[in-house]
């Protein structure tokens, strides 16, 4: 209720600072309890106008406006309602129409697998109530797919046809046609264009936007079926080059062009020359408020900045008080005279409002669905309930609101319910008091309070296929070949993998790996379908482009130019843009070396020319990817490639203290090894070499799999271990790394040391600092404990195990349900960072030999990963916080993949009710968790930061981390 009251008292606040002059008028509706709405973008995505998608189960709703809230109060009061049988819906359109005194709701869909569904909906009026009558499975368009956007219309006078086009993957706009009432009418079908990068819509005309910035439109109803014939083609927009986004509107369209002006022209006069907006130059967005206000302190046309603001288009130095901290803009044209435009803050509250009424921007109040639904065509607002069943939204299981609670534990980009987990501060939390943590310098760290609930809040566990596919956007040579593979994969999933156009690439299968050979120059999508007994079928997918090598750099421009606005801050898509564009800088930073003397020298020479390379490239990136407004969550990571001339089984490398130590342009340097490859950190080279001037690594590709690393310094003499670890990537048989472990041995008996496949190095991969043999084996684990419960810690426990980073208790269980100590998540850290350092030494008065945590603890403390107490103890039986085990997890992801700390922490840590628990200290390290997922949002929305966490929830953290990894 306070944050209702708040939220209404912000509003009214807002609208009478306008001076006086604009003050909101209406009904208390303060009765309103805050159990009754929510907050749009806690749990959904905006996909287009006012349809939504769920994060947690990718389930699409749609909401209706309550008339009665439309004039006469001080919010809009809205309805939420499923559309049932969709899931990660990219695009939706619907409209209604009346036929023989029966309401028709016409529907299609676009699946971001590229496939298009469509179905109609009858409507029946029945006890003074307009329902649905069931709607049965959306059906594909079986001719129509690699569709990457669409636009529909629908016609219903004599012709009764609707009429779609598309945008397709290789640039290709197509339009597709057929008789209203099912898609058993044979269609029509034609292509319209090429080279397209956008499509879009508006009151019986489309846009569609070239990739040489040119703008052309055509009406939709020259493609109906029985237009067809004559012969109509798109003309070109005259006066718009260089364009790169329209917006369609009521009345006047808007283009952006690439240097960041806007320009608008007559959406209805061919003749209409486009004219620059002068006051609008650098906009996101362009929104209107109707003149018909008649209030001297708003103006009619504002532009949304990336500040968050609107600016007055025609007074340079004016904001929009009433509106500010916009995160987007959506519009929904209503007619040929108006539109409704929704706002979503940063606050995750919605606000809207039409252009053609004395409205202005009110909070969208969402109430738990009772009507049956409303009837179409009534003032502003869309069809009804939509959900096939009488008043009841499907999908909602949480009791409150219509907010489907659904799966929310293991989809990529969505919070995972019910399950805090905690940690030990790692480098980078130092304390005042208590236990310490180094480089925390914010404050002293407060201890678990040791307050345990008696009732734990359950997780929601996640039981569909849902997962994430590697990569997300790959580019290949002809001839090439990439490594497919799928992670999040729960145990029982079936993986079966397609491909669009076979001319461009084809799938194989080897030694049981599913592996993309480029054929031919082009693009096609790649699928991956995931199949569990019991369970829909889920597809993910990734596009392939096959390109020479010349032109990796232009193809990553156009890659980036052919996604929609839409998906641009898509953390999928972003991150796929991101690993795409480390693939153009490591490509164009490779390079062959010759050995001298049977070494391969890293000289300073062969480093600046490597660096120079990667900067310009950097660069490049940087900036394409700024053009398109695509804002990434981490830093590009620069790796450069150095690749020995001739193939053998013994491998020399010299490296030179000089040539890596300061370098700020390069983060990694890979060695070719024949099979193998090492990954030299050159942010951590002033450790690695230490005092000496020169290390020499010796690689030996031995029988049976075995590779012999040997360390040794200028003189030959062999070093035991080094400062600072190397990434060894080993050749791997298999993808599915889960019972899968890099082994070490020095003579001894070999020991898992952990490891991780990494598909875009076709490997696993694992950190080394010692001489001695490694090779890769199975080392499957289980605990008779956890076999009950939820996949993913199945799969974490196993996963963890099967590298030697985690351990049972005596009796054979893991315990997951056990407080952790700080020597068993010592002891977890110890062997997940490969920081284990048997000649280590510990100063602690109560950690001595031979206690099973005693080399664990002392590795941490040469480490500096987890600190003891000012009496000089460690206290290795104490417990852990859930703020603690964060912090180690969100810090070694901020440094390991340059991960940014949330410039707004407060949008991440404002989803728990408990806040107020949050150390000042965990802030930033607490809300990347929550931002990337290493930690639930609990069903109960409460994080408990300082209180003890069990292992249980330690391995499911560190699981995650490995992932993102």
């Amino acid at each position: 209720m306070k944050r209702w009251m708040a939220a209404l008292l912000s509003l009214m606040l807002i609208l009478t600072a306008l001076s006086g002059s604009v003050q909101a008028k209406g009904n208390d509706i303060s009765a309103v309890n805050e159990q009754e709405y929510i907050r749009i973008g806690e749990d959904y995505d905006i996909l287009d106008d006012n349809v939504l998608m769920a994060k947690n189960d990718g389930s699409v709703w749609t909401w209706v406006i309550n008339k009665d809230s439309l004039k006469t109060l001080d919010c809009y009061i809205a309805e939420m309602f499923q559309i049932p049988g969709l899931q990660n819906v990219k695009q939706f359109r619907y409209k209604s129409h009346e036929k023989n005194s029966r309401a028709i709701i016409n529907y299609v869909a676009l699946k971001k697998d590229g496939t298009v569904w469509y179905w109609d909906s009858k409507i029946t009026e029945t006890d003074a109530a307009i329902i649905h009558s069931p709607m049965g499975t959306p059906s594909p368009i079986t001719e129509l797919n690699q569709v990457t956007s669409l636009v529909a219309d629908f016609f219903y006078d004599n012709s009764n046809f609707k009429t779609l086009f598309v945008l397709k993957s290789d640039g290709s706009v197509w339009n597709w046609g057929s008789e209203i009432g099912g898609t058993s009418s044979i269609p029509i079908q034609s292509k319209l264009l090429d080279d397209v990068l956008s499509i879009s819509s508006a009151n019986g005309f489309a846009y569609a936007i070239k990739k040489d910035g040119s703008v052309w439109k055509w009406s939709t109803s020259d493609y109906l079926p029985h237009n067809i014939s004559k012969n109509k083609r798109p003309e070109q927009v005259k006066g718009l080059s260089d364009i790169v986004k329209i917006e369609t509107g009521a009345y006047p369209n808007y283009a952006y062009k690439k240097d960041g002006t806007v320009w608008s022209w007559s959406a209805y006069n061919s003749a209409s020359v486009p004219k620059q907006l002068h006051g609008a130059t650098g906009a996101r967005s362009i929104v209107e408020f109707s003149t018909m206000l008649q209030d001297r302190f708003i103006d009619s046309i504002y532009a949304l900045r990336t500040d968050g603001q609107l600016w007055s288009v025609y007074n340079d130095d004016k904001v929009f008080q009433g509106l500010m901290d916009i995160v987007s803009i959506h519009s929904k044209v209503k007619d040929r005279y108006s539109k409704w435009y929704y706002a979503l803050k940063k606050d995750q509250t919605l606000w809207a409002w039409e252009d053609d009424y004395y409205s202005l921007p009110k909070l969208v109040v969402f109430t738990k669905g009772t009507a049956a639904g409303y009837r179409s065509g009534e003032a502003g607002q869309p069809i009804g309930d939509q959900t096939g069943v009488t008043g009841t939204p499907t999908g909602d299981h949480s009791g409150t609101a219509t907010q489907p609670t659904g799966n929310q534990n293991g989809t990529t980009g969505t919070p995972i319910s019910g399950q805090t987990e905690k940690t030990n501060q790692s480098t980078g939390s130092r304390s005042g008091a208590g236990e310490q943590a180094t480089g925390d310098r914010a404050g002293t760290l407060n201890k678990p309070t040791g307050d345990h609930p008696e009732t734990k809040a359950q997780p929601v566990v996640r039981t569909s296929p849902e997962i994430s596919l590697f990569p997300f956007i790959t580019m290949l040579q002809p001839g090439g070949q990439q490594i497919i593979t799928a992670s999040n994969v729960l145990p029982g999933t079936k993986i079966t993998y397609t491909i669009d156009d076979p001319g461009v690439g084809t799938i194989s299968n080897v030694n049981g790996i599913p592996v993309i050979t480029a054929k031919k120059s082009g693009q096609t999508v790649v699928r991956a379908t995931a199949t569990r007994a019991g369970f829909p079928d889920e597809t993910a997918y990734f596009l392939l482009y096959v390109v020479d090598g010349s032109m990796l750099s232009n193809t990553y421009l156009t890659a980036i130019g052919s996604i929609p606005d839409a998906d641009r801050q898509n953390p999928v898509i972003v991150e796929g843009l991101t690993q795409a564009g480390e693939l153009v800088i490591t490509a164009a930073s490779s390079e062959e070396a010759a050995p001298v003397n049977g070494q391969l020298v890293i000289t300073p020479e062969l480093m600046e020319r490597l660096a120079g390379n990667a900067s310009k490239a950097n660069l490049e990136v940087k900036q394409a990817l700024s053009e398109k407004r695509i804002t990434l969550a981490r830093e590009l990571i620069v790796n450069a490639e150095i690749l020995p001339t001739s193939g053998q089984n013994e491998y020399i490398f010299k490296l030179y203290k000089d040539s890596l130590v300061g370098r700020k342009d390069i983060n990694y340097i890979t060695i070719y090894a024949g099979d193998a490859k090492l990954v030299l950190n050159v942010a951590t080279a002033d450790r690695l070499f230490d005092s000496r001037t020169v290390i020499v690594i010796r690689l030996v590709q031995a029988d049976k799999g075995e590779y012999r690393v040997q360390f040794s310094d200028e003189q030959g003499q062999e070093l035991s271990n080094v400062s600072s670890n190397i990434l060894l990537i080993l050749p791997a048989k298999q993808t599915n790394a889960t019972h899968t472990s890099v082994f070490y041995s020095n003579g001894k008996k070999a020991q898992p040391i952990g490891g991780k496949f990494n598909p875009s190095q076709n490997g696993i991969e694992a950190e080394i600092n010692r001489s001695g043999t490694y090779f890769v084996d199975e080392n499957p684990k289980s605990f008779p404990d956890v076999d009950d419960r939820d996949p993913e810690l199945q799969q974490a426990v196993q996963f963890l195990a099967s590298k030697g980073i985690v351990t049972g208790k005596e009796n054979g269980n893991f315990e997951p349900d056990s407080l952790l100590t700080r020597a068993e998540f010592t002891a977890m850290l110890v062997r997940a960072f490969y920081a284990l350092d048997e000649t280590a030494t510990e100063s602690f008065s109560d950690v001595h030999p031979p206690q099973w945590h005693h080399p664990y603890i002392a590795s941490s403390e040469k480490k500096h990963i987890v600190e003891g107490y000012p009496d000089g103890t460690f206290k290795p039986d104490k417990t852990i916080s859930r703020e603690e085990m964060t912090a180690i997890g969100a810090r070694y992801l901020h440094e390991k993949k340059h991960y940014y700390y949330p410039a707004n922490p407060e949008d991440y840590l404002n989803q728990f009710v408990d806040k107020e628990t949050i150390s000042n200290w965990a802030k930033p390290t607490m809300s990347l968790a929550v931002k990337q997922h290493l930690i639930n949002v609990p069903a109960n929305k409460r994080i408990n930061a300082r209180e003890a966490v069990t292992r249980g929830e330690a391995a499911r953290m560190l699981y995650r981390l490995y992932l993102l990894l």
